[in-house]
């Protein structure tokens, strides 16, 4: 049951990820699904996968958003680093801290794109990318993994 349960929500994330990317423009916040995949490959993972995966996450969030590839690539191999670290130090049973590390690192990695994007091209500061993607993206992975038996399915117990 573990390992279906570790195979099927990656995959629907990544397909409601690619759902939303191509065929749900007109809203305006979205969240990032993919990044979800990210924090737990980055908590249950060591430091060499967690920058891998980070880099290649970033990079398929490029591709999927239509931007300069490289900007997400970057952003998210820096988080990556930041909750491979921080992963360590925090306790991951209290799902505050599950919630703080998600949003503030996305946070984190919004930020540094939203810069890329606005000395490449002129964009202006973007307060859904910053605030309501991190928000809305930690809520949803709160309730994923905030019950103890999610815990321990997803071995971040």
């Amino acid at each position: 049951m573990r390992r279906k349960i570790k195979l099927v929500v990656p995959i629907l994330l990544i397909l409601g990820e690619i759902i939303m990317q191509r065929y749900t423009r007109s809203f305006k916040i979205n969240p990032d699904l993919l990044y979800l995949i990210l924090v737990y490959i980055c908590v249950t993972g060591g430091f060499i996968k967690s920058i891998a995966a980070g880099t290649i996450i970033g990079l398929i969030t490029d591709y999927l958003s239509v931007n300069i590839f490289g900007v997400f690539g970057f952003s998210r191999t820096l988080s990556a680093f930041i909750i491979n670290d921080l992963s360590k130090r925090i306790d991951l049973k209290n799902n505050l801290f599950i919630f703080l590390m998600i949003f503030i690192s996305l946070f984190l990695s919004n930020s540094i794109a939203n810069i890329f994007f606005h000395f490449i091209l002129g964009f202006g500061l973007n307060i859904n990318m910053v605030l309501y993607q991190p928000f809305l993206t930690s809520l949803i992975g709160l309730a994923i993994i905030g019950t103890s038996k999610a815990k321990v399915y997803f071995d971040v117990y």
